[in-house]
């Protein structure tokens, strides 16, 4: 037979207070409800014998500057909706 009984504990979160552009250096707006306006994220997790060996670089990056960043790709990304 188990007894139960109840315990409190505490749980901490990791919250994200302020996201900075790594382009332009700009806030990303949180709106009033704590919801950020939407931003690229990136994370990539370099290989061996790469420039960058085993190395995670995070990038975020607001939709003003993704705008000027796939104008000036010369192969323009696939475009579609996900459903």
């Amino acid at each position: 037979m188990k007894v139960r009984g109840s315990r409190k504990v505490e749980i901490q979160e990791k919250i994200i207070h302020d996201i900075f552009c790594n382009v332009c250096g700009k806030k990303i707006h949180k709106n009033k409800d704590g919801y950020f306006d939407d931003f690229l994220s990136i994370e990539k997790r370099w290989g061996y014998h790469s420039e960058f060996d085993n190395e995670t670089h995070f990038i975020d990056i607001c939709q003003a500057c993704y705008k000027v960043l796939i104008n000036n790709l010369k192969i323009k990304p696939d475009y579609g909706i996900v459903e």
